[in-house]
């Protein structure tokens, strides 16, 4: 839990101080922030990426499954039944 201080019973040099502390920690508060951001984006980017290749890899094995089978469908002799 943070203390809280009294800032008018501080020296001027210790004011000073607080006070660049406290804008240095909202600045890197704000950075980080938006380092979160971008790297929430890159995220999602690699997710929608990966998905689109994830899908178009099914296709692919679908497709060959089915071109297999035809072939295989082809060979056979034409009275052969299916089971």
């Amino acid at each position: 839990m943070p203390r809280l201080i009294n800032v008018t019973r501080l020296t001027p040099m210790r004011r000073g101080f607080l006070a660049g502390y406290r804008r240095a920690k909202a600045k890197a508060r704000k950075e980080m922030h938006a380092m979160a951001a971008d790297y929430d984006a890159a995220l999602a980017g690699l997710e929608h990426e990966f998905n689109e290749l994830a899908s178009a890899h099914y296709r692919k094995c679908v497709a060959d499954a089915v071109d297999e089978a035809r072939i295989e469908r082809a060979a056979m002799s034409p009275g052969t039944l299916l089971h």
